[in-house]
Parts: C-alpha cells; structure tokens; sequence
C-alpha cells in the first residue's frame, strides 16, 4: 500500500432510503446533496445557495426555524440586478419586492423541511468572514461590490462553536430527532493563499472536533482528510486543482454512504444506478426494435423499484419515448421447416378425404454391400409369388362312341404360394437380375398352377357330358370350332414362360435301409519289427561317431548334469550307414596336425574359425528299453 487509508465507524444510527436530508453549506454541500437527490433520497439540496462562513450559513438555518431577521437592509444593485448580502448571488431578481419575495418563499420551504428533516449536513468552508462597513455585520456573499467596504476577518473556534451550537439548540426545540453532520469542505481556497488557507480549515477542524464531542447528535465526517490525506494525490484533483475530481467524488460518496445509510440502501443504489445509465441512453436509430425492447426492459424494472421509492417521474419518461415510437409490423408466419429424410416429395394440394395412418419410420438406408451380406441365424425371405386366377375352360373333346357335350367348368382361385416349396434365396449381384429372377420364378409357378389345374378339371368335365348329353344339340357342337385354354399372363411372363424347360415333379425319395454292422474278427496282427529296440547292456556299447581332427581350436566340453541319460539307441537307418570317414589328406598335412596340436594344448591361443556350414549332426532316436 503506498496511501494511508482512513477506516471510518458505521453510524449507530443509519438512515434508511427514506430519509429526509437537509445540506447546508460550501459548494462540497451541493455535491453531497446532489448525489443524495440522484439516488431517490428526499433532499433539500442548499436551498439558500453556497454559504462559506459557518456563522453566516447558522443564521439563515435559524431563520428558516422561525427567528426573526431584517432581510430589506442587506439588499444591493448588483451587475444589473437585486441581490441580498445573507444569500448567494443564485437568489437574485429584477426589483426589490420580488427578491423579497423570493427570499422569505426560500426561508419558508427550508422552515417546514426542517420540521420533519432527519439530518442536517452542515459543510464548513472556510473560517474567513467579510463584514460590511456600513452596518458591521458579517455578510455571506459580496457580490462582486469594491473591496473598500469590506473587511476580511478570521474566526476564532469559539465563535464556529458558539454559532453552531446556537443553532443546534433552537432547530432542535422545533424537531427534537434532528441530527447534525458536520463536515469541513476539501476544496482549497488559493484566494487566501495556501498558508492562509490551512490556517482556515484548522480553525473549522478545531471547532468540528468539539462540537462533535460535546454535543448530542452531532458528528463528524472526514471528508477534507479523504482528499488530503487518503488519496493525497494531485491525479484526484479537478483541472484547477482545487476541486476535487468525479473519482474524488465517488469515493468520498461511497465513504458517506456506507457510513450513515443502511445496508437495504446499498442495494437500491446499485440497482438504481443501472437504470439511471439506461434512461441516459441516446439511441442511434429510435425506430429499430431493439430500442423498443430496451425501453420496455427499462420501463419493467422501474415498475419493480416503484415499491421503495417515487419513480413516477421517470415511468412517465419512458412511456413517453414508448409512445413516440413508431408501431412495429405484425411479424409473419414463420413456416414449419419439413423433415430433412431425403425423399422427394411432390405437393399434390390440400384434400378432402381422410388422411392415412402414419406409417412406420424407414430404415436406414444400407449400402449394396450390407445388402448383399446375409445374417446366417436370420430365415430364408420367401420370393413373392403373385395370385393367379384360372379363368373357365371349355374341352370340346367328344369320345367315338357316345355323345359328349362341352360344358364350362369354372375353377377356383389357387394359391400358389402354398403348393410350390420354398426356394433359396440367392445371393444378388443387382437389382435388375434379382426381378428378372423373380420374374421367372412367378411365371413357373402359374404354369404349374395352371396345368395342375386343367388336369383336375377334366374328370369333371367328362362327368358332366356324361349326364347331360340327351339335352345336348350334337350337330350344333360339332359344328362350333375348337377353342384353346387362355390362361391369363403378363406379356414379359409369356415370353419368359416359352423359355423354361418343363417342371419335372421330384421323385419321391425312398427309405433309408439301416443295416446290422456286424465288426469284423478279430485277427492276428503281424508282429512288429523289435530287433533293433533290444537295449544294449550298457553304454560304452552304443557306437561313437569318429571325431573331427582339431585345427587349433580348443573346446570346452558341456558340463555334467546329474541327471541320468537313459542308454541311447541307434535307429536302423543310422546303423546301416557306414561310420562318419575323416576326410582324406596328405601325409604333410597329418604330421603338420600332429605337431600343432601339442603347441595349442600347451598355449591355448584364440583363433576365429572360418566359416563353413555346421554339418547336422547324426539324428538318434530315444526308445525306451
């Protein structure tokens, strides 16, 4: 921390949003009061105009009270107007009646705010008075009149004091739960140059510490020490670097406000400092509907804080601009998007009849080759076989020997689909080959169905000729032509119908015999070969492989385990084999060995063999004794 902060005592007694505040004072008086007023607190913010001097500011209170005081002699002609010594050069009018006029309304409003005030905030500005040659009485204001009839004086404390207590006593006899906060002002005054000015506010601080200790109700507020010493920092100064700047402001707001307001108004002041920014809004556009919205969305939270505070003013505001404001366009329908399922659909307009039942939502669509790929636990689909109808047909066939009549016989409906076995479902390279399959498969099957139909219909027919031929015009039928049987099929049927091959009906499949198994007798197998499986007696019989002849090359044997090998036998095929020849050389090379040999026993020198294939050493096979 490079400042030294000023930690400050809540208030025993806050004050809620409702308070009634009065600010009486220097121009730090205006700024106090403003902020209150801006922040719905019931504030009569300096109603007698700035007042510097502490005793002249404790006058116009107690007259404002109800005492008695001669406003008509302290009345001067001034840059053009009438103006009064005892108030600020604010109060001001063209005559002298209606500057007293004036004058007692301000007295009178200010009297009947006291009587129901909670608090006066009293700023002190500073400790030097000018009283008038004329009359010898201090004045608040000179107005701009010639030095000459002045004269420039320095309190003393005990007159702060005596004036404010005076004061304190006779407000308090009109309203006795009047409170008093006593502040000294930051703002410098170069007038009376530096020195001279810290004299002045010593003097006032002087007086404030001992009112604020001896009177009741009375407090101090360190507003002058916050700019001084808290901040203590020229970047917090106005441009004149005498006044205090707004972020000065703000924080000896949120000092005072946090001292002497309750926590509820803490919370108002947030919330209300959001709508105050939104009723300061300028728009670009007025007519866009956003604006519209703000200021609806404005207009509902000013009804939400119209429960803790007057906020008729500005409700009154906003439905203004609402009204002004053009009306908006009736929006359009918006149509409901379709389903995104990539079918085509095609608008056929509205109709009459009863729309149809939904039906159930298509699979996903598969790629040819999940098609072609058949789950093996799903059953075989059966190929749909269509209805065929068998129309009547008229056998003209008259036997030799007796008299026949052609009668029609008309057939029923045959299903096809349960006489004709279950085919097996191929497997389909495309769609055009497997509906020129299915083609044919329902063409074979009303074939069938339809010659299956005429042979059963012709031992009816022959049974009735038989029974009505003496009703029968025989010449008449003898001369009628032959029909043939029609039997009725789709064109692509008919030509693939010429094409097929007759249907053979399958035989049927005989029973199977199931014959005794009778085993076979037992017989004498050959005995094995066992001569070579004989173990020997012992080990140094088995035969040994020659030995290679050492080049220089000394090697270690494997170490003994102590496990005991069983006796190795030779298979037939390796003792049929000749013995392993050394290979055959010179008499020079044998003698060189031998002489080499003795030396690499007795210097063992590692030597890096030359690479050969390793010959595979003789396969032995283990058997048991």
């Amino acid at each position: 921390m490079f400042r030294t902060e000023i930690t400050l005592t809540p208030s025993p007694s806050q004050l809620p949003l409702s308070a009634r505040v009065l600010t009486v004072g220097s121009c730090f008086a205006d700024t106090i009061g403003g902020r209150l007023a801006a922040h719905k607190v019931n504030t009569l913010v300096n109603p007698f105009g700035t007042v510097f001097n502490p005793l002249s500011a404790c006058r116009l209170l107690r007259a404002a009270a109800g005492e008695e005081m001669d406003w008509q002699q302290h009345l001067v002609e001034a840059r053009g107007r009438w103006q009064s010594y005892d108030l600020h050069s604010t109060v001001g009018a063209d005559s002298p009646v209606t500057l007293l006029q004036q004058i007692r309304d301000v007295v009178a409003q200010t009297g009947r705010f006291l009587e129901t005030a909670d608090v006066v905030v009293l700023t002190l500005g500073t400790a030097f008075a000018y009283r008038l040659l004329e009359t010898q009485e201090l004045v608040s204001n000179c107005h701009k009149v010639p030095a000459e009839k002045f004269e420039k004086e320095l309190l003393t404390p005990d007159e702060v004091i005596n004036a404010v207590a005076e004061t304190h006593a006779y407000l308090r006899l009109k309203n006795p739960k009047l409170r008093f906060i006593l502040t000294v002002s930051p703002v410098r005054h170069l007038k009376d140059t530096l020195p001279l000015n810290a004299v002045s506010k010593s003097v006032l601080r002087v007086a404030c510490h001992y009112l604020s200790e001896l009177l009741p109700d009375v407090s101090y507020f360190p507003a002058y020490e916050l700019l001084v010493d808290d901040l203590r920092d020229y970047r917090f100064y106005a441009s004149d670097m005498l006044h205090p700047s707004e972020v000065a402001e703000n924080y000896i707001w949120e000092k005072f406000t946090r001292t002497y307001f309750d926590a509820n108004f803490g919370r108002f002041r947030k919330d209300w400092e959001a709508v105050r920014q939104a009723l300061g809004h300028r728009p670009l556009y007025p007519a866009a509907p956003e604006h519209r919205a703000f200021l609806e969305n404005t207009l509902e939270r000013l009804h939400k804080l119209a429960a803790q505070t007057d906020v008729r003013q500005e409700l009154r505001e906003v439905q203004q601009q609402l009204a002004a404001l053009p009306v908006p366009a009736r929006p359009q329908p918006i149509a409901e998007p379709e389903p995104d399922d990539d079918e085509e659909r095609i608008d056929i307009g509205e109709s009459d009849e009863t729309p149809a039942p939904a039906l159930p939502a298509a699979a996903p669509e598969r790629s040819r080759r999940d098609q072609n790929r058949r789950d093996p636990n799903r059953p075989a689909r059966p190929v749909p076989q269509p209805d065929i109808h068998v129309t009547p047909v008229e056998i003209t066939e008259v036997a030799p020997a007796t008299v026949a009549e052609v009668v029609p016989v008309e057939a029923t409906e045959v299903e096809v689909g349960s006489q004709l076995p279950e085919l097996p479902k191929k497997k389909r390279r495309s769609r055009g080959g497997a509906k020129r399959t299915a083609r044919k498969n329902a063409a074979r099957a009303a074939l069938e169905a339809a010659q299956q139909s005429v042979q059963s219909v012709q031992p009816v027919a022959v049974e009735a000729v038989e029974t009505q031929a003496a009703a029968v015009d025989i010449p008449s039928v003898l001369a009628q032509p032959e029909p043939t049987p029609e039997v009725p099929l789709l064109t692509q049927e008919l030509e693939v119908v010429h094409e097929l091959p007759p249907v053979a009906e399958p035989a049927p499949r005989p029973a199977p015999v199931v014959a005794e198994v009778v085993p076979p007798a037992a017989t004498e197998a050959p005995a094995p070969y066992t001569d070579w499986l004989v173990p020997m007696q012992s080990a140094e019989a088995a035969p040994k492989s020659a030995k290679r002849p050492s080049k220089g090359i000394v090697r270690t044997p494997p170490t003994k385990t102590s496990r005991s090998k069983e006796p190795i036998v030779k298979p037939p095929k390796a003792a049929a084999k000749p013995a392993a020849k050394a290979p055959a050389k010179t008499t020079k090379t044998v003698k060189s060995a031998e002489k080499v040999a003795p030396k690499a026993a007795a210097k063992p020198k590692a030597e890096r063999a030359p690479r050969r294939k390793a010959a595979s050493p003789p396969v032995q096979d283990e058997a048991a004794p």
